[in-house]
């Protein structure tokens, strides 16, 4: 099974540089983020830093550092640097930037007591400027995450101070960025004026957008909106903050390398058990011979449909789509939570690799197209598909407009037309 993954995405990664080699293109190569867990050396087999493919990132961010309550920083790195401090010699010789990322969902508790005192505030502040310097990192990356909502509004002003102090006292050569929800339900609680402000970046997770929580299996980071399959998109998303004063040079979009997987669904926007959705890494999906596979053109989306469930995901070429729209719309980059989920021995990161081709090669007229459909409220798969065929496309018929067909002929078959 391992050879025949290797060989298949080979053939797509070399078929990609022949396709799009030759093309210029007209924008810089965008910043490529991917998030390192640092609980990746638990993984059966063991996900360490010496893993990560560097060459391919502008920038990894190892997860996470929070704070104690009494400003002190707690986490894996903070206990032992080690590891953190091989990751940093590493990617540095590869030409890579090294960021540690504050908090992460389920972690941020204890920002609210510290942010909201100004004492505790500051003393939080010192240590993470200090910590960058010691350990020789680039930057910090905000990840607070709340998990209540509505969320008060002494969260939001201690949100805003904690991000100016940072940004005050940290070095003018030492990014900060963030990473942020996609959607109004919690971005609302944030001041896009002073994320704009004080961010180098802003990361938007355009993933998670489905899950136990919904009345519906749905896709999990479409691109586009599908009616009945969709509850937003990475084009609503970039909609939203562009009407909150985001620039467009500061936008980078989340492209997650797992899955979720509903329980009793047959395809995007059916039931489900509830109580059963679960994040599924990519690894693991391609090598469930269980999923009989296809590939939504409008929502830009593959899912899996098994005699038991669904499961929606990205793909390296889906994943390759949406990185040649944030190339040429000029968008800020993007981002991967997180860089194990598709690791596979012998054979690399598919998803990783496919992104590093996208965004480092040429264009494939979909910034045309997203300026055809910006005109056309009917979102046409066919233009679509069309728009990609020359470039990426995956085995199988052509997809209509509203069409679902499979996108391989054979399982994990997958090649670059020419």
């Amino acid at each position: 099974m391992k050879n025949r993954i290797s060989h298949i995405f080979a053939t797509f990664v070399a078929s990609s540089l022949f396709t799009l080699g030759g093309i210029c293109s007209a924008w810089a190569a965008p910043l490529f983020i991917g998030y390192y867990p640092d609980w990746g050396k638990w993984h059966k087999p063991a996900y360490t830093v010496d893993k990560v493919p560097y060459n391919k990132l502008t920038h990894v961010l190892w997860s996470f550092i929070t704070p104690n309550t009494d400003g002190s920083l707690r986490g894996d790195a903070a206990e032992d640097p080690s590891a953190l401090d091989e990751m940093v010699t590493l990617a540095h010789a590869a030409g890579t930037k090294v960021i540690v990322s504050l908090g992460g969902g389920g972690q941020s508790d204890n920002f609210v007591p510290v942010a909201s005192n100004d004492a505790l505030r500051q003393k939080f502040v010192a240590n993470l400027v200090k910590y960058v310097a010691d350990h020789n990192l680039d930057g910090l990356d905000m990840d607070w995450e709340w998990e209540y909502n509505p969320v008060p509004e002494a969260d939001t002003i201690a949100y805003s101070k904690l991000l100016t102090e940072l940004r005050e006292a940290l070095p003018k050569d030492k990014s900060l960025s963030a990473a942020l929800p996609c959607s109004p339900y919690y971005g609302k609680w944030f001041t896009a004026e002073v994320l704009v402000k004080n961010l180098d970046w802003l990361g938007f997770m355009t993933y998670d957008i489905t899950g136990d929580w919904d009345d519906k299996a749905m896709f999990d980071s479409p691109l586009y909106p599908h009616d009945g399959y969709t509850t937003w998109s990475w084009e609503e998303t970039r909609d939203y903050w562009k009407k909150r004063g985001v620039p467009t040079e500061k936008m980078v979009f989340g492209i997650p390398s797992f899955g979720f997987q509903f329980q009793g669904a047959t395809g995007p926007g059916s039931d489900f058990t509830k109580g059963t959705a679960k994040q599924i890494a990519y690894k693991d999906i391609v090598t469930n011979t269980d999923w009989k596979y296809f590939y939504d053109s409008v929502a830009v989306e593959p899912y899996g449909v098994s005699s038991t469930g669904y499961v929606t995901f990205e793909d390296p070429h889906s994943s390759a789509v949406k990185s040649r729209w944030v190339k040429e719309n000029g968008y800020a980059g993007i981002m991967v939570w997180e860089v194990s989920h598709d690791y596979i021995e012998g054979v690399g990161n598919p998803i990783l690799d496919s992104i590093a081709v996208a965004l480092r090669e040429g264009t494939t007229g979909i910034r045309d197209i997203h300026k055809k459909r910006a005109a056309n409220s009917r979102h046409d798969a066919s233009q679509m598909q069309n728009a990609q065929t020359k470039r990426v496309d995956a085995l199988g018929k052509s997809v209509q407009n509203g069409e679902r067909e499979s996108c391989w002929k054979n399982r994990f078959e997958f090649r670059v037309e020419p």
